[in-house]
């Protein structure tokens, strides 16, 4: 008998301790998540609201009205064209037909949800119609702006730019992008080019190049002396059943580690890849956040894919170099480049900066907040001289920027479109700079060469940025 009473004391002190786990599991998500709930076009509480509250404004982090209400009570956008387009997929609309835009994902604020019980009985004694809380986001849109002038003039891709101290997103802009007012006539288009697609958040491309930033910092971790290394490039490497070759047929000869990721060197890293070994560089994306359900305060954004299952040799060298079956979204990358230059401390990306309400009081939002440390500081020393080496004298040359220390990665990554190779060219970076923090993610779809094209359009936004004062 006594037994049995020990028993149930245990089995009531086990359902106990799972009940507060479950009930703290709870309020953590609704803290943290409560705004994406809210914005699911599932909640009938959405649409119930939309029909008796004034939709407050939504402005860049200068002040410009991004999106109004009107005096008939019809959501309206800027008045020029370029600019509702630049921020068309950070904007969104406010029907949720662009689900994971700042319309419908911050709509608990813009929609007055957020307003306590004192706010609700005024409202209910005064008669007053409730308004939402105005909401600035981290964006610059005349920055967006310019970043998507030099975007449109190729097929497709995305340009990230953000803080790499608060994670703050000071630049989001995707193409092909879409116009808010007429979006009927873009529904019965984007399946054609995409239009609805955030490229930024939602774009899956295999990283290339880039990806070596990733594979030199698994070598710094399981590799005694790697930088003192040399590596003779004969132009190609038989694997098992490939040969990993270079572009355009180069022959680097012998090249130190650093050079050889300077110059982009694929069979290069290809071998450290295969010294490595599956695991070792598996964790090391892992480590960089490859794999995690990203779910972030302020935007969704798609997880990057870093194969889970053993791969064959060949697959191994090829996900050395950023190929193969590894997928990555540009802002993934944008945080990679952000967490090398911040000592290898990645930080949540931010589209929020501020809500008030609309007798001006400021709500108290969350702070900056740290994601995940992607690697020691020493480490990230490291890959931030291999970077900057990468821009002073190999592949991204053209990102240098007079009076300041840029790093960088260039990438050219194979992708099949219909039985049809075609080339994204990226490039990843960041200023070296305590009053200019930046950090960069570029991808031009099919567009060749990322030393050629990616970074020169890195190089004139982040010299923007820097005339902007960010």
């Amino acid at each position: 008998m006594k037994r049995l009473r020990n028993n149930i004391r245990l089995l009531a002190l086990g359902l106990a301790c799972l009940f507060v786990g479950l009930v703290a599991y709870f309020s953590y998500s609704v803290y943290f998540y409560g705004g994406r709930w809210f914005a699911s076009a599932t909640n009938p509480r959405l649409a119930d609201q939309k029909q008796h509250v004034i939709m407050g404004d939504l402005v860049d982090r200068t002040g410009l009205v991004l999106a109004t209400t009107d005096a008939d009570g019809q959501r309206s956008y800027p008045q020029y064209s370029d600019l509702r387009r630049a921020v068309s997929h950070v904007v969104g609309d406010s029907g949720g037909v662009v689900a994971n835009g700042a319309e419908t994902f911050m709509a608990s604020y813009l929609l007055g949800f957020e307003s306590g019980a004192f706010e609700r009985l005024r409202l209910l004694f005064t008669g007053e119609q409730a308004r939402g809380d105005t909401v600035r986001l981290t964006i610059d849109a005349k920055l967006c702006e310019y970043a998507s002038s030099l975007l449109s003039r190729h097929e497709g891709g995305a340009i990230v730019v953000m803080n790499y101290r608060t994670g703050e997103l000071l630049c989001s802009t995707s193409y092909p992008d879409f116009d808010p007012r007429s979006l009927s006539s873009v529904l019965q288009n984007s399946e054609d080019n995409g239009a609805l697609i955030n490229r930024v958040t939602q774009g899956f491309y295999p990283p290339g190049s880039t990806f070596k930033i990733l594979t030199l910092a698994s070598a710094l971790e399981n590799i005694s002396g790697v930088m003192s290394r040399t590596y003779n490039c004969t132009g190609a490497l038989t694997v098992d059943r490939t040969t990993v070759t270079e572009a355009s047929s180069q022959v680097h000869g012998v090249l130190s580690v650093q050079e050889a990721f300077a110059e982009s060197c694929n069979t290069a890293f290809a071998s450290l890849a295969l010294e490595l070994g599956y695991g070792r560089l598996a964790q090391t994306a892992s480590s960089f956040g490859f794999g995690d359900n990203f779910l972030f305060r302020d935007l969704i954004v798609y997880n990057s894919q870093y194969p889970t299952d053993n791969q064959s040799l060949d697959d191994l060298a090829w996900s050395g170099v950023g190929q193969g079956r590894v997928l990555a979204t540009p802002l993934h990358m944008a945080m990679v480049a952000a967490a090398v230059a911040n000592d290898g401390v990645m930080m949540e990306p931010r589209l929020m900066l501020s809500a008030t309400t609309a007798q001006g009081q400021s709500r108290t939002l969350q702070p900056t907040r740290t994601y995940r440390r992607a690697c020691s500081a020493e480490i990230a020393s490291a890959l931030r001289g291999a970077m900057v080496a990468c821009v002073q004298s190999g592949t991204g040359r053209q990102a240098q920027i007079s009076g300041y220390t840029v790093g960088g990665k260039t990438g050219s990554a194979e992708s099949s479109d219909d039985k049809e190779i075609k080339t994204h060219a990226w490039f990843v970076g960041f200023v070296e700079s305590d009053e200019h923090p930046l950090a960069i993610a570029v991808v031009i779809e099919h567009g060749g060469s990322g030393g050629s094209i990616a970074t020169p359009i890195a190089q004139r936004v982040l010299s923007r940025a820097i005339e902007q004062g960010y």
